[in-house]
């Protein structure tokens, strides 16, 4: 039987990790889905500035929506503020609660230990080369990504203008 290629094998590694996270999460965190932890952890890493609802509606690829949806039940359980900044009383900067704080701590030690668990066994060259390795990987699939936007985006013009053509006709 063949080996699944390398892409396979990577969605299998995340799916393991995110499997050890989600069943080692330490018990202050379980009221914190793992969406929750992820905006949690993107709040604790950039608590140097002031974050909106815009800010992780773009970081994490979601719609306005689903982000004010996810951020009101964050509030409600007692994770997150939202605080009316001086300049705009229309923008809310979003900041974690001592609750949530507590989490943080909680979350970064479990992710510590995956890490250890993780890289057991491999040498510091090998995780160098991994790194290196996984970072080209990413630069090809963006620089695809761009290609098929702007050729989809181009495709999209075209179709536009064949149809305003009809019209005029």
């Amino acid at each position: 039987m063949d080996a699944p290629p390398l892409s396979i094998e990577l969605q299998n590694l995340v799916k393991a990790i995110k499997r050890y996270l989600s069943l080692t999460m330490p018990e202050k965190a379980h009221n914190a889905t793992n969406g929750n932890a992820r905006i949690i952890m993107f709040l604790a890493r950039d608590r140097d500035r002031e974050i909106f609802q815009m800010d992780i509606e773009e970081h994490f690829g979601i719609t306005r929506s689903t982000a004010s949806r996810v951020l009101s039940l964050m509030e409600k359980k007692g994770l997150i503020e939202r605080i009316s900044v001086p300049q705009d009383a229309r923008l809310k900067r979003i900041v974690l609660t001592d609750d949530a704080n507590a989490i943080v701590e909680d979350l970064r030690g479990n992710a510590h230990r995956m890490e250890e668990l993780l890289l057991e066994g491999i040498t510091e060259g090998e995780l160098r080369q991994t790194k290196d390795t996984i970072r080209q990987m990413r630069a090809n699939i963006d620089e695809a990504l761009l290609e098929v936007l702007e050729d989809d985006t181009k495709q999209e013009r075209e179709r536009r203008s064949e149809q305003e053509d009809k019209e005029e006709r």
